[in-house]
């Protein structure tokens, strides 16, 4: 087996691996499941982090041959799945703040205070 079938192997391997991660952040975003979450964050950076050192230990992928061109359409995959994950997370973030700022009667700009540095709601 040749150097580049090895890499191009472990890339598609790394890719699927992620790919699947990518969902199941999807469902734990969805479901708000912050224990999963987490967990899932440690394996995506870890995934990510394999992926670039593989693809930098590879100088046969800048080809533009079909098989580069299939990790790239994978790769590509994921990314649309980062910034879906990224758009939800987004929407959250966002109504949790508009629904700070109703219980507080605060405006837009101060959702972040909140509470003060010592843990007590402000006034």
């Amino acid at each position: 087996m040749t150097s580049f079938t090895a890499t191009y192997e472990l890339l598609t391997e790394l890719g699927e691996r992620l790919s699947i991660v990518l969902d199941k952040e999807f469902e734990a975003l969805a479901q708000k499941n912050l224990p999963l979450l987490e967990s899932l964050q440690s394996q995506k950076v870890e995934l990510l982090s394999e992926i670039e050192s593989s693809w930098k230990n590879s100088p046969g992928l800048d080809k533009d041959d079909s098989s580069s061109g299939e990790i790239r359409s994978l790769i590509e995959t994921c990314r649309e799945k980062h910034i879906r994950n990224d758009i939800l997370l987004r929407k959250q973030i966002d109504e949790v703040q508009a629904l700070i700022g109703t219980l507080t009667s605060q405006t837009s700009g101060n959702y972040g205070n909140v509470y003060n540095k010592l843990g007590k709601i402000k006034k």
